[in-house]
C-alpha cells in the first residue's frame, strides 16, 4: 500500500471505502497521516486541495478594506443622488399624498431603491458604481458569477442593523459571509 499515490490513498479513505476492508482503510489513514495529507480539505474542497498539493500559490485576490470603503462611499453617495432625484420627481409629478407626506414614504421608497440599486447592478454586471471606480467585482466563493439566490441574500443582508461595521471585526462583511460571495480585484 505504500506504493500507492496520494490520490489513491485519499480515495481509499473517502470515495472507495465501501469497496475496501476496514484494515486497509486504517492502513491508508496511517499512510495519509504520515504523508501529511489533509483528508478533510480533500473531502470539502478538492479544487483547493489539488492547488495546495501541487504547491501552487493560492492567491487571495479579495479586495482590500480600503477598496471596500471606497466602494461603500461611492455607492452611498450614488444612492443619495438617486433617492434625491426620485424625491424631486415624486414631489413634482406624484400625488399630493406623496408630496406632503414624503417623510412617511421615504423609508419605504428608500429601502426599495436601495435593494434594487445593489441587486440590479450586481445581477447584470457583478458590480455597482463603487466597484466600477475601484475595479472590483462580486463573485461566488468559487470565483464564478453569483447565483440569483446568493445575490438576493447578499442584498438582503445589507439591511442588517450596523452591517457596514462588520468589516471592523472581520475581513468580509456579513453580506459576504451569509451569501457566500466575495469582492475581488478585477484587473481586466
Amino acid at each position: 500500500m505504500e506504493s500507492l499515490s496520494d490520490l489513491e490513498i485519499l480515495n481509499i479513505i473517502t470515495d472507495d471505502k465501501d469497496s475496501h476492508k476496514l484494515a486497509d482503510i486504517k492502513q491508508a489513514q496511517l499512510i495519509a497521516e504520515k504523508r501529511g495529507l489533509d483528508i478533510y480539505l480533500y473531502i470539502n474542497d478538492r479544487d483547493t486541495y489539488f492547488r495546495i498539493s501541487k504547491k501552487e500559490k493560492v492567491i487571495d485576490n479579495r479586495a482590500s478594506i480600503r477598496l471596500r470603503l471606497i466602494n461603500f462611499i461611492v455607492d452611498f453617495f450614488s444612492f443619495v443622488v438617486l433617492i434625491s432625484l426620485i424625491h424631486v420627481i415624486l414631489s413634482n409629478f406624484g400625488s399630493d399624498s406623496i408630496k406632503y407626506n414624503w417623510s412617511n414614504y421615504q423609508r419605504i421608497i428608500g429601502s426599495i431603491i436601495l435593494f434594487l440599486y445593489y441587486f440590479i447592478q450586481e445581477f447584470f454586471w457583478n458590480k455597482t458604481l463603487g466597484k466600477i471606480v475601484t475595479g472590483t467585482i462580486v463573485v461566488s466563493e468559487k470565483d464564478q458569477k453569483p447565483s440569483i439566490t446568493e445575490l438576493l441574500m447578499r442584498t438582503a443582508c445589507r439591511f442588517i442593523p450596523l452591517e457596514a461595521f462588520s468589516f471592523a471585526f472581520m475581513k468580509d462583511g456579513f453580506h459576504d459571509i451569509f451569501s457566500k460571495t466575495k469582492v475581488i480585484e478585477n484587473k481586466k
